[in-house]
């Protein structure tokens, strides 16, 4: 593998298939991330973060994070606040997910609109994402999320954000 099959595959698979569509051809995802998280390529990363398909990719979707964890938040940050808006369901929950390992106070407009996703999924990914930012804004908003109608799941994981922000001395 080198930078320019890497680049050739995620060109090429803009989305990836769903999994149950996915070839011998697709396969090849595991060697392109594994290949990028040794040579992180910033060419590279728009084409990561949008690589992601209906499925968890056979587990190689998570191994993106650590990919995408070897480049500097101010290429990664930008990038995020673009695919949280994407109208691909997959695209936006995974960017959501990495968002976690980016805590950027520019990430809080887009995952506020997240948290009130009707896919819970989606809200989780997005809840984790926005605790990560030990900010005033995020408590308010934390708290504001507690008072309205959340699942018994969703609910237990606000108030664990909540505690630890409260915990954080974010004032």
């Amino acid at each position: 593998m080198n930078q320019n099959k890497c680049l050739d595959f995620l060109n090429r698979h803009q989305p990836m298939p769903a999994d149950d569509d996915w070839d011998a051809e697709c396969e090849a995802l595991d060697e392109v991330v594994l290949f990028l998280t040794e040579h992180p390529d910033t060419e590279a990363l728009p084409l990561l973060l949008t690589v992601f398909g209906p499925g968890d990719g056979y587990g190689v979707y998570q191994t993106i994070e650590v990919a995408v964890m070897q480049y500097r938040a101010e290429d990664v940050v930008p990038l995020l606040l673009e695919n949280l808006g994407s109208p691909a369901r997959d695209i936006v929950y995974w960017n959501a997910q990495i968002a976690a390992n980016f805590p950027d106070e520019r990430l809080i407009a887009p995952l506020t609109i997240l948290v009130r996703s009707a896919d819970e999924d989606i809200q989780a990914a997005s809840l984790i994402a926005v605790g990560q930012i030990k900010s005033p804004r995020v408590l308010t908003l934390l708290e504001a999320l507690s008072r309205s109608p959340l699942t018994d799941e969703i609910r237990e994981l606000v108030g664990n954000l909540i505690e630890d922000q409260r915990q954080a001395d974010i004032s």
